[in-house]
This record gives structure tokens, C-alpha cells and sequence, in this order.
């Protein structure tokens, strides 16, 4: 006994360093937000590349002497949509992933904020949904510095 007249080392209402063995500590699970964050930034950037690779396939496939040439030949071959189909593919894939990242992030925001949850899902996704909007922003940017 000590002299606050109990049996234990330490004082009433203080900090003991080790919790009883019949008390469970509450884990924390991680963000299902930021996990969704995280599968939709993997989702968007792999769509991205394969609309890179579609857009690269169809220009490497018509030689295009310059910007006017590919304005005549889609004139010229309006009825056949299907020659065009792999550019409008490409076109659909990146405004779509760029729709999903947006989404994406806003739901790794939410699940960074979220209390007694886990963070590494939500971080991971808020950056790799951040990538393309960023990215495609400083392009932009890029192009308008170099006056294209």
C-alpha cells in the first residue's frame, strides 16, 4: 500500500502507461473514403495513358502536314466517323479521368478530415488525384507561354 491507500503505483486518476487486460484500446480503420480516393486516382491515371496512347496511335497512323491538313481530311471524310473513332475515344477518356480525379480528390479532402480514422489512403489519393488536373493545368500554362 502506498500512502494514498491503494494497492497500485500509481496515483487515483492518473496515467497508467498499461491498459487493463480487459480493455480493448479502439484501433483506428482506415478512411473507406480515402481508400475510394486512392482506386479512383489509380482508375483515372491509367485511363489518361491509354487515351495518351490512342491520341499517339491516330496521329502516328495519318501523317499530318500540319494543323489544316487534319482539318481537310476530317471535312473531306465526315460520313466515315469510324476513321476518327480512336481521336474522340482519346478525347472521352481524358475528359472522363479528368472528371473522376476531380471526384477523387474531393473525396480524399473529406477523408483526410475525417476524425479517428486513418490517413495514408486519403493522402495517397488526394496526390495522385491532384497529378492530372495540375499537370494538365502547367501544360496549359506551357502552351500559352510558348504562344501555341
Amino acid at each position: 500500500m502506498n500512502e494514498h491507500g491503494s494497492e497500485n503505483n500509481y496515483p487515483q486518476g492518473g496515467f497508467s502507461p498499461l491498459p487493463d487486460a480487459g480493455e480493448a484500446t479502439p484501433q483506428k480503420t482506415q478512411s473507406k473514403l480515402g481508400i475510394a480516393s486512392f482506386i479512383i486516382g489509380l482508375i483515372s491515371i491509367i485511363c489518361f495513358i491509354v487515351a495518351i496512347i490512342l491520341a499517339t496511335s491516330f496521329i502516328m497512323d495519318h501523317n499530318f502536314a500540319n494543323s489544316n491538313s487534319l482539318q481537310q481530311e476530317i471535312e473531306a471524310n465526315m460520313q466515315d466517323i469510324e476513321a476518327f473513332a480512336p481521336i474522340i475515344g482519346a478525347g472521352l477518356l481524358i475528359i472522363g479521368s479528368m472528371g473522376a480525379s476531380i471526384v477523387g480528390l474531393i473525396l480524399g479532402i473529406v477523408g483526410a478530415c475525417a476524425k479517428h480514422k486513418r490517413k495514408a489512403f486519403s493522402i495517397i489519393g488526394i496526390v495522385l488525384n491532384a497529378m492530372l488536373p495540375v499537370g494538365f493545368f502547367g501544360l496549359f500554362l506551357l502552351g500559352l507561354t510558348m504562344g501555341g
